[in-house]
């Protein structure tokens, strides 16, 4: 298997414990775009335009260390490579934590499914291309 599918960032994930501040922060002083974020219920969260990417925020209750909890980086796979890479990535022994599903962003299906490095980071491999 090459690593030829996979094509770029999608957004990078971090954790925060206020959002009023944080929303400041990358809106106000760093002045970037905040975008639309779909309700996922059972956690808030912003989502700001980083370039060609996203940096999205989501609110815990303390600062989690890096080999724990939701923070994680996303991998772009093109819609059409998707499954394919997903089977591929299974079949050379990769565990996923999440198997691929889809949701709705920005009012469109995209795909997405999660593993883990061999430390533990958690990785998302999505079909939601970066910005271009």
């Amino acid at each position: 298997m090459t690593a030829q599918t996979i094509a770029g960032y999608a957004h990078v994930n971090i954790g925060v414990t206020d959002l009023d501040a944080a929303n400041e922060f990358y809106g106000g002083t760093l002045g970037l775009e905040l975008l639309p974020r779909p309700d996922f219920g059972t956690f808030g969260g912003s989502w700001f335009r980083l370039g060609a990417a996203q940096l999205h925020l989501s609110v815990v209750e303390r600062m989690p260390d890096w080999n724990s909890g939701a923070p994680h980086f996303a991998l772009y796979v093109p819609t059409d490579d998707f499954l394919t890479t997903v089977d591929k990535l299974q079949a050379a022994g990769v565990e996923f934590t999440s198997p691929p599903r889809t949701r709705e962003d920005f009012g469109v299906p995209v795909q997405a499914a999660f593993c883990r490095d061999p430390d533990g980071n958690l990785i998302e491999l999505t079909d939601v291309a970066p910005f271009d």
